[in-house]
């Protein structure tokens, strides 16, 4: 009997599974699935989480396809790794996967669902590893995404014939999944070495420029403005902001400087990335090939915005995969597989893929690995939007189903610390007689670290001083005689400047220059110095500012009298021109040439030869200013589309207003056109409308004004309907 007993029990073992599992306590944090290939290269990889205490289990595909570890099941293969993954979750009790192999190595699940945009003809279906994290439905069961068992994963409006389906599915991810998409050992050894590598940085690199140009939903660049709510959500970061970039030379120049965050907000398409300028139709590229030719040794966590730019199943390699496999790049990057959706204007950060990135920066912020910033952000997201709308389900569920992470799920966060911005900050004194002072603002430039402020105290200096590094160079009762040369965001003020030939030259970004008195031929020279400031400066130059393909600019509130030229600008757009005191000029006051869309306001032009003259300028718009006693009023030569309103124009010599022949849509209305020599002539095609004009016949008999009579404008043009009262523009102008 006891004989029987044991032949029965030796034969039930047999037909028990041999499984790691049940033989049992095995736990994992990381599940890595690879294809065999690759087995060996990723060795290191494990040994080195396991010493950065990340349990780590290492499975090739065969593996599972052959139940070595758990029963396999599924329909296909990618639903047999799936199973896998749940069998893992539940009994090892991981929390993180990293999937390493091209589409054609480890499957992909693609995902078909109907986003109701015009592009639902020729992208029917989507790449989705958010399926493979997604592992149990809200019921408690195991989540196929195909509830319909049509053999269609993900389905939402799906079209078949004339006929719609949708799965019923609510993809939440249990845990974080990334993917090294590798094609060959080669970039497995890259994205492998980064990782091992990786240090973290606390330096934030924002791309962005204007998604939607020429859109009616505001006067937006999204790009800029979801940066910006992005920069305020990870303040205490080192930020530096392409708005736009320039080319793609300067993206790189940056990149290879060092980030330890790259975002790039815009448009996309697999393998390129691109924006615009504002309200520009060129588009500024990025390309993959420009990502192969980084030489860069601190390797970012990259975000994108873009149509397809982790989309890896085609023969070319995708965007954001590339970063990750190519030697230098990033150690992550993060897009979206498909034609990913962001909002118009300030909507961008409302909703879709824009909100979407919100969450992740805010749960960047708070999370230990990148994973958990990807998952955590996904469920927020999608627990934020209703999904009763046909088209707004669409979207949302996109957003997040297409959202791919190329890297290590469980890369450790760098988070900045108090002690990266409050406390690397010191003070160097240039002057005086305190203890190690220096008697020199060159020497106190070269010992200084970026960020560092100097203060140079009451003297005279006389040297020119070069500035490469970010730095803050304050004057108390300073006097430089001689110039700076900046070529680093830094910022200036305090000082009194007296240069042989000029001042100050500017050729770097985010330069302030604040509080000087600038005395010599030239004052401030600017060359590519975008998103600079000039403000509360006085100037005594032959030449005050002279300006070259610097954008985004502002100068306000400064005091430019008794020069023979104030603001000589080219090729500078989007310039924000306010507040100034512009007085005694003995030639042009305000020349911007290709200076389109810029803002002239409340700014006070007296005694000076020509006030504000336009060349080849469009879209500017010039209003409040009060432009008196000069030789000429606003001059528009060569430049369309710009607005002239609610200005006080008299007194002057020639002409209150003058536009050319080669002008032609310029709208000028609401003026004071007052007591000009002439007070104005259009020899173009431009629209004048309910302007106050000085010799309108309407104000000397008032029942032609009544009867709002047309005001003549030599050559062949009319104000439709003149003003009969002077409009009030003062207020605002500068009482300097």
């Amino acid at each position: 009997m006891i004989m029987r007993c044991l032949i029965i029990a030796l034969s039930l073992l047999l037909i028990i599974p041999s499984t790691h599992a049940i033989s049992g306590g095995e736990v994992y944090d990381l599940l890595v699935i690879t294809h065999p290939e690759f087995i060996s290269e990723l060795q290191d990889f494990v040994e080195f989480k396991e010493t950065r205490g990340i349990r780590t289990k290492l499975v090739s595909i065969e593996d599972i396809y052959d139940g070595v570890y758990f029963e396999c099941r599924g329909r296909d293969d990618a639903e047999k790794i799936k199973y896998f993954i749940k069998d893992a979750y539940d009994n090892w009790h991981i929390r993180y996967v990293l999937l390493v192999g091209s589409a054609k190595m480890i499957p992909v699940r693609y995902v078909y669902l109907n986003d109701f945009s015009s592009t639902w003809e020729y992208e029917r279906r989507f790449i989705s590893d958010l399926y493979y994290a997604d592992i149990y439905d809200e019921n408690g069961n195991f989540s196929s995404w195909d509830t319909n068992n049509n053999g269609f994963f993900g389905e939402y409006r799906h079209e078949i014939g004339d006929k719609k389906y949708s799965d019923d599915i609510y993809p939440e991810p249990e845990i974080a999944i990334g993917r090294l998409a590798c094609r060959n050992k080669i970039e497995l050894r890259n994205a492998i070495n980064k990782i091992i590598n990786y240090q973290g940085d606390n330096r934030l690199l924002l791309i962005g420029g204007d998604s939607y140009p020429n859109d009616p939903c505001g006067d937006i660049s999204e790009g800029i403005y979801l940066e910006e709510a992005i920069a305020e959500k990870m303040q205490g970061w080192d930020i530096s902001r392409l708005y736009p970039p320039k080319n793609f030379r300067q993206i790189s120049s940056y990149i290879n400087n060092g980030a330890g965050i790259v975002v790039m907000e815009g448009a996309g398409g697999q393998h390129m990335w691109a924006t615009h300028e504002h309200d520009s139709e060129k588009w500024i590229y990025y390309f993959s090939w420009n990502i192969r030719m980084l030489r860069n040794d601190i390797y970012p966590v990259v975000v994108t915005s873009g149509a397809r730019l982790a989309k890896f199943d085609e023969k070319r390699e995708c965007f954001n995969w590339v970063f990750v496999a190519s030697r230098h790049g990033a150690v992550a990057s993060i897009g979206s597989t498909g034609l990913c959706w962001t909002a118009h204007g300030k909507n961008v950060t409302e909703f879709y893929l824009g909100n979407l990135h919100l969450r992740f920066f805010a749960e960047y912020r708070n999370a230990t690995y990148l994973g958990d910033a990807w998952k955590n952000a996904i469920i927020s997201y999608l627990r934020s939007f209703h999904r009763d709308g046909v088209v707004e389900k669409a979207f949302h569920l996109k957003a997040a189903e297409e959202l791919e992470l190329f890297g290590d799920p469980t890369l450790q966060i760098y988070h900045v610390t108090s002690c990266d911005v409050k406390n690397s900050k010191r003070y160097l004194y240039v002057g005086g007689a305190g203890e190690g002072n220096y008697s020199d603002i060159q020497s106190a430039v070269d010992d200084a670290s970026p960020g560092d402020e100097i203060i140079v105290l009451s003297g005279v200096y006389n040297e020119n001083v070069t500035i490469w590094k970010s730095l803050t160079i304050s004057g108390y009762g300073a006097t430089l005689k001689g110039h700076f040369d900046i070529s680093a965001p830094s910022t200036i003020k305090g000082f009194r400047i007296e240069g042989s030939s000029y001042c100050i030259s500017c050729e770097s970004e985010n330069v302030t220059l604040k509080d000087n008195t600038i005395v010599g031929y030239y004052g401030i020279l600017m060359n590519n110095s975008e998103y600079s400031t000039i403000s509360d400066n006085t100037f005594k130059c032959i030449y005050a500012v002279v300006m070259e393909n610097s954008n985004h600019v502002k100068i306000r509130n400064n005091s430019i009298r008794n020069n023979w030229y104030g603001i000589w600008s080219e090729g500078c757009r989007f310039l924000d021109v306010e507040k100034n005191n512009f007085s005694f000029s003995r030639w042009y006051t305000l020349w911007l040439e290709r200076g389109d869309n810029s803002l002239i306001r409340c700014n006070t032009f007296y005694m000076n030869w020509y006030s504000i003259f336009l060349y080849h300028s469009d879209g500017c718009t010039i209003e409040k200013n009060i432009i008196v006693h000069n030789e000429h009023g606003p001059q528009i030569d060569f430049s369309s589309n710009n607005i002239l309103r609610m200005n006080d124009i008299r007194y002057n010599e020639h002409y209150g207003v003058y536009v050319d022949n080669a002008s032609a849509g310029n709208r000028i209305e609401k003026n004071n056109i007052v007591d000009n020599a002439h007070n104005a002539r259009d020899d173009g095609k431009n629209i004048w409308y309910n302007n106050y004009w000085s010799d309108y016949i309407g104000l000397k008999y008032r029942i032609l004004g009544i009867l709002r009579i047309p005001k003549h404008i030599s050559k062949f043009n009319f104000d439709w309907c003149p003003a009969t009262k002077e409009f009030d523009v003062m207020g605002c102008q500068s009482t300097l």
